[in-house]
Protein backbone atom coordinates (compact mmCIF):
# COMPACT_ATOMS: atom_id res chain seq x y z
CA UNK A 1 0.00 0.00 0.00
CA UNK A 2 2.92 2.32 0.78
CA UNK A 3 6.57 1.83 -0.20
CA UNK A 4 9.14 4.49 0.67
CA UNK A 5 12.79 3.86 -0.13
CA UNK A 6 15.73 6.18 0.57
CA UNK A 7 13.58 9.31 0.78
CA UNK A 8 15.36 12.66 0.94
CA UNK A 9 13.46 15.88 1.58
CA UNK A 10 13.79 19.19 3.37
CA UNK A 11 12.94 22.87 3.33
CA UNK A 12 15.36 25.34 1.79
CA UNK A 13 18.83 24.02 2.55
CA UNK A 14 17.73 22.18 5.68
CA UNK A 15 17.37 18.44 5.16
CA UNK A 16 14.56 16.81 7.13
CA UNK A 17 14.60 13.27 5.74
CA UNK A 18 17.88 11.68 4.71
CA UNK A 19 17.49 8.08 3.60
CA UNK A 20 14.05 7.46 5.16
CA UNK A 21 12.48 4.09 4.30
CA UNK A 22 9.16 2.57 5.40
CA UNK A 23 6.41 0.25 4.20
CA UNK A 24 2.73 -0.35 4.83
CA UNK A 25 1.88 -3.82 3.58
CA UNK A 26 -1.47 -4.42 5.23
CA UNK A 27 -4.53 -2.54 6.44
CA UNK A 28 -4.58 -1.21 9.98
CA UNK A 29 -4.45 1.96 12.05
CA UNK A 30 -0.90 3.29 12.15
CA UNK A 31 0.14 5.85 14.77
CA UNK A 32 2.82 8.24 13.57
CA UNK A 33 4.84 9.66 16.47
CA UNK A 34 7.86 11.91 16.84
CA UNK A 35 8.95 15.10 18.50
CA UNK A 36 8.05 18.54 17.16
CA UNK A 37 9.85 19.15 13.89
CA UNK A 38 10.50 15.47 13.19
CA UNK A 39 8.53 15.66 9.92
CA UNK A 40 5.25 13.85 10.66
CA UNK A 41 3.01 16.36 8.86
CA UNK A 42 5.55 16.63 6.05
CA UNK A 43 5.46 12.88 5.54
CA UNK A 44 1.68 12.91 5.16
CA UNK A 45 1.93 15.70 2.59
CA UNK A 46 4.58 13.75 0.67
CA UNK A 47 2.37 10.65 0.70
CA UNK A 48 -0.58 12.48 -0.87
CA UNK A 49 1.56 14.31 -3.43
CA UNK A 50 1.40 17.84 -2.02
CA UNK A 51 5.21 17.98 -1.75
CA UNK A 52 7.97 16.75 -4.08
CA UNK A 53 10.77 14.57 -2.67
CA UNK A 54 14.33 15.68 -3.28
CA UNK A 55 15.35 12.11 -4.02
CA UNK A 56 14.32 8.53 -3.38
CA UNK A 57 11.33 6.43 -4.35
CA UNK A 58 7.75 6.71 -3.12
CA UNK A 59 4.88 4.55 -4.27
CA UNK A 60 1.41 4.83 -2.75
CA UNK A 61 -1.40 2.54 -3.90
CA UNK A 62 0.72 1.73 -6.95
CA UNK A 63 1.21 5.39 -7.92
CA UNK A 64 3.91 8.04 -7.66
CA UNK A 65 2.14 10.55 -5.40
CA UNK A 66 3.52 13.74 -6.92
CA UNK A 67 2.07 12.83 -10.33
CA UNK A 68 -1.39 13.30 -8.75
CA UNK A 69 -3.12 10.86 -11.11
CA UNK A 70 -6.93 10.85 -10.96
CA UNK A 71 -7.05 7.19 -9.85
CA UNK A 72 -4.58 7.98 -7.08
CA UNK A 73 -6.52 11.00 -5.81
CA UNK A 74 -9.69 8.92 -5.70
CA UNK A 75 -7.99 6.32 -3.49
CA UNK A 76 -6.55 8.61 -0.83
CA UNK A 77 -7.97 11.22 1.54
CA UNK A 78 -6.19 13.53 3.99
CA UNK A 79 -7.47 15.48 6.99
CA UNK A 80 -4.78 18.12 7.68
CA UNK A 81 -4.33 19.68 11.10
CA UNK A 82 -5.23 23.09 9.71
CA UNK A 83 -7.97 23.23 7.10
CA UNK A 84 -10.67 25.43 5.59
CA UNK A 85 -14.18 24.29 4.78
CA UNK A 86 -16.35 26.21 2.27
CA UNK A 87 -19.39 27.87 3.81
CA UNK A 88 -21.75 25.00 2.99
CA UNK A 89 -24.00 22.65 4.89
CA UNK A 90 -22.86 19.06 5.37
CA UNK A 91 -25.36 17.94 2.71
CA UNK A 92 -23.90 20.41 0.21
CA UNK A 93 -20.39 19.21 1.07
CA UNK A 94 -21.43 15.64 0.30
CA UNK A 95 -23.04 16.66 -3.02
CA UNK A 96 -20.11 18.76 -4.25
CA UNK A 97 -17.11 16.81 -2.92
CA UNK A 98 -18.31 13.24 -2.48
CA UNK A 99 -18.49 12.75 -6.26
CA UNK A 100 -14.68 12.70 -6.41
CA UNK A 101 -14.58 9.47 -4.37
CA UNK A 102 -16.14 6.39 -6.01
CA UNK A 103 -16.68 4.66 -2.64
CA UNK A 104 -18.19 7.69 -0.89
CA UNK A 105 -21.32 6.82 1.13
CA UNK A 106 -23.88 9.50 2.00
CA UNK A 107 -25.53 7.05 4.39
CA UNK A 108 -22.32 6.50 6.33
CA UNK A 109 -21.53 10.23 6.25
CA UNK A 110 -24.88 10.90 7.88
CA UNK A 111 -24.32 8.17 10.46
CA UNK A 112 -20.88 9.56 11.36
CA UNK A 113 -22.26 13.10 11.66
CA UNK A 114 -24.95 11.81 14.01
CA UNK A 115 -22.39 9.96 16.12
CA UNK A 116 -20.21 13.08 16.32
CA UNK A 117 -23.22 15.31 17.05
CA UNK A 118 -22.53 17.73 14.20
CA UNK A 119 -25.38 20.25 13.58
CA UNK A 120 -26.18 19.30 9.99
CA UNK A 121 -28.64 22.16 9.43
CA UNK A 122 -25.91 24.77 10.02
CA UNK A 123 -23.38 26.07 7.56
CA UNK A 124 -19.72 25.62 8.47
CA UNK A 125 -19.26 29.33 9.12
CA UNK A 126 -21.67 29.04 12.06
CA UNK A 127 -19.92 26.00 13.57
CA UNK A 128 -17.24 25.88 16.24
CA UNK A 129 -13.73 24.67 15.41
CA UNK A 130 -14.47 21.33 17.05
CA UNK A 131 -17.68 20.86 15.05
CA UNK A 132 -15.86 21.65 11.80
CA UNK A 133 -13.14 19.16 12.71
CA UNK A 134 -15.77 16.51 13.35
CA UNK A 135 -17.42 17.23 9.99
CA UNK A 136 -14.07 16.90 8.20
CA UNK A 137 -13.38 13.61 9.99
CA UNK A 138 -16.85 12.27 9.16
CA UNK A 139 -16.42 13.16 5.48
CA UNK A 140 -12.97 11.56 5.28
CA UNK A 141 -14.21 8.35 6.88
CA UNK A 142 -17.19 8.26 4.51
CA UNK A 143 -14.98 8.49 1.39
CA UNK A 144 -14.12 4.81 1.76
CA UNK A 145 -10.63 5.39 0.35
CA UNK A 146 -8.18 2.49 0.85
CA UNK A 147 -5.71 4.97 2.40
CA UNK A 148 -6.68 7.65 4.90
CA UNK A 149 -4.22 10.19 6.33
CA UNK A 150 -5.04 12.22 9.45
CA UNK A 151 -2.88 14.91 11.03
CA UNK A 152 -3.69 15.45 14.73
CA UNK A 153 -7.36 14.50 14.29
CA UNK A 154 -8.22 14.74 18.01
CA UNK A 155 -6.86 18.29 18.41
CA UNK A 156 -9.82 20.58 19.04
CA UNK A 157 -12.08 17.73 20.19
CA UNK A 158 -13.36 17.55 23.74
CA UNK A 159 -13.17 14.36 25.84
CA UNK A 160 -16.54 13.11 24.55
CA UNK A 161 -15.54 13.87 20.95
CA UNK A 162 -12.31 11.91 21.32
CA UNK A 163 -14.24 8.89 22.49
CA UNK A 164 -16.63 9.24 19.54
CA UNK A 165 -13.66 9.39 17.17
CA UNK A 166 -12.17 6.20 18.61
CA UNK A 167 -15.46 4.35 18.13
CA UNK A 168 -15.79 5.49 14.52
CA UNK A 169 -12.32 4.47 13.34
CA UNK A 170 -12.88 0.99 14.79
CA UNK A 171 -16.13 0.38 12.89
CA UNK A 172 -16.02 -2.78 10.73
CA UNK A 173 -16.31 -0.91 7.42
CA UNK A 174 -12.78 0.47 7.98
CA UNK A 175 -11.15 -2.91 8.57
CA UNK A 176 -9.60 -3.07 5.08
CA UNK A 177 -8.24 0.48 5.11
CA UNK A 178 -4.80 1.72 6.04
CA UNK A 179 -5.20 4.75 8.31
CA UNK A 180 -2.12 6.81 9.17
CA UNK A 181 -2.64 9.13 12.13
CA UNK A 182 -0.01 11.68 13.11
CA UNK A 183 -0.54 12.62 16.72
CA UNK A 184 0.93 13.74 20.03
CA UNK A 185 -2.18 12.51 21.88
CA UNK A 186 -0.74 9.10 22.68
CA UNK A 187 -3.19 8.22 25.42
CA UNK A 188 -6.19 9.10 23.23
CA UNK A 189 -5.33 6.53 20.57
CA UNK A 190 -3.34 3.71 22.16
CA UNK A 191 -6.44 1.51 22.40
CA UNK A 192 -7.18 1.70 18.65
CA UNK A 193 -3.74 1.59 17.02
CA UNK A 194 -2.57 -1.63 15.40
CA UNK A 195 0.88 -0.33 14.45
CA UNK A 196 3.24 2.41 15.58
CA UNK A 197 5.88 4.38 13.70
CA UNK A 198 8.31 6.56 15.62
CA UNK A 199 10.26 9.08 13.53
CA UNK A 200 13.51 10.50 14.87
CA UNK A 201 16.43 12.32 13.23
CA UNK A 202 15.02 11.80 9.75
CA UNK A 203 14.70 8.04 10.15
CA UNK A 204 12.02 5.53 11.03
CA UNK A 205 13.49 4.67 14.42
CA UNK A 206 10.78 2.20 15.40
CA UNK A 207 8.15 0.35 13.37
CA UNK A 208 6.13 -2.27 15.22
CA UNK A 209 2.76 -3.85 15.73
CA UNK A 210 1.25 -2.84 19.04
CA UNK A 211 0.51 -6.47 19.91
CA UNK A 212 4.15 -7.38 19.35
CA UNK A 213 5.39 -4.49 21.48
CA UNK A 214 3.18 -5.63 24.35
CA UNK A 215 4.95 -8.98 24.18
CA UNK A 216 8.38 -7.37 24.37
CA UNK A 217 7.90 -4.37 26.67
CA UNK A 218 6.31 -3.83 30.06
CA UNK A 219 4.95 -0.38 30.88
CA UNK A 220 3.43 0.52 34.19
CA UNK A 221 3.67 2.29 37.52
CA UNK A 222 5.53 1.02 40.60
CA UNK A 223 4.80 2.17 44.13
CA UNK A 224 8.51 2.36 44.99
CA UNK A 225 11.98 1.68 43.57
CA UNK A 226 11.88 -1.76 45.17
CA UNK A 227 8.87 -2.64 43.00
CA UNK A 228 10.55 -1.74 39.70
CA UNK A 229 11.60 -4.48 37.25
CA UNK A 230 15.17 -5.73 37.44
CA UNK A 231 17.71 -3.02 36.63
CA UNK A 232 19.17 -4.84 33.61
CA UNK A 233 15.77 -4.77 31.91
CA UNK A 234 14.77 -1.25 32.94
CA UNK A 235 14.82 1.11 29.95
CA UNK A 236 13.13 4.25 31.27
CA UNK A 237 11.70 5.58 34.52
CA UNK A 238 10.21 8.82 35.82
CA UNK A 239 8.75 9.79 39.14
CA UNK A 240 5.05 10.66 39.24
CA UNK A 241 4.29 11.96 42.71
CA UNK A 242 5.12 9.12 45.09
CA UNK A 243 5.12 6.50 42.32
CA UNK A 244 7.49 5.64 39.47
CA UNK A 245 6.37 5.08 35.88
CA UNK A 246 8.61 2.79 33.85
CA UNK A 247 9.32 1.00 30.56
CA UNK A 248 11.16 -2.32 30.77
CA UNK A 249 12.01 -5.31 28.62
CA UNK A 250 10.07 -8.43 29.44
CA UNK A 251 12.10 -11.34 30.71
CA UNK A 252 11.91 -14.69 28.94
CA UNK A 253 8.63 -16.40 29.66
CA UNK A 254 6.99 -13.20 30.96
CA UNK A 255 3.84 -13.12 28.82
CA UNK A 256 1.57 -10.06 29.03
CA UNK A 257 -1.51 -10.41 31.20
CA UNK A 258 -4.99 -9.41 30.07
CA UNK A 259 -4.43 -5.99 31.66
CA UNK A 260 -1.15 -5.58 29.75
CA UNK A 261 -2.59 -6.21 26.28
CA UNK A 262 -1.12 -2.91 25.04
CA UNK A 263 1.79 -0.66 25.91
CA UNK A 264 1.22 2.78 27.42
CA UNK A 265 2.15 4.95 24.46
CA UNK A 266 2.80 8.10 26.47
CA UNK A 267 5.53 6.28 28.39
CA UNK A 268 6.89 4.71 25.21
CA UNK A 269 6.92 8.13 23.53
CA UNK A 270 8.93 9.61 26.42
CA UNK A 271 11.30 6.66 26.50
CA UNK A 272 11.96 6.89 22.76
CA UNK A 273 12.41 10.68 22.96
CA UNK A 274 14.56 10.89 26.08
CA UNK A 275 16.40 7.56 26.09
CA UNK A 276 16.47 6.82 22.38
CA UNK A 277 19.79 5.00 22.05
CA UNK A 278 19.15 2.58 24.92
CA UNK A 279 15.64 1.87 23.66
CA UNK A 280 16.80 1.16 20.11
CA UNK A 281 19.70 -1.00 21.30
CA UNK A 282 17.35 -3.05 23.50
CA UNK A 283 14.76 -3.47 20.74
CA UNK A 284 17.21 -4.12 17.88
CA UNK A 285 17.35 -7.95 18.23
CA UNK A 286 13.58 -8.17 18.41
CA UNK A 287 13.10 -5.85 15.40
CA UNK A 288 15.48 -7.98 13.32
CA UNK A 289 13.50 -11.10 14.17
CA UNK A 290 10.22 -9.32 13.39
CA UNK A 291 11.46 -8.19 9.97
CA UNK A 292 12.74 -11.69 9.17
CA UNK A 293 9.32 -13.19 9.96
CA UNK A 294 7.31 -10.52 8.16
CA UNK A 295 5.54 -11.72 5.00
CA UNK A 296 6.72 -10.24 1.71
Amino acid sequence: MIAIDDLHFGYGRDALYQGFSAQVRQPGIYGLFGRNGSGKSTLLKLLCGLLTPWAGRMQVMGHVPRQRAADFLASICIVPEEFHLPNLTTAQLADTQGVFYPRFSKALFGAYLDELEVPTASRFEAMSLGQKKKAAIAFALATGTPLLLMDEPTNGLDIVGRGQFRRLVQRPEHAERAVLISTHQAHDLESVLSHIWFIDQGQLALSARMADLAGVLRTGVANSAADLPAQEGLLYQERIGQQIAYVALRSRGDAPTAVEHTVQLELLYKAMSLNRDSMLAALAPWQQDAVAQEPA
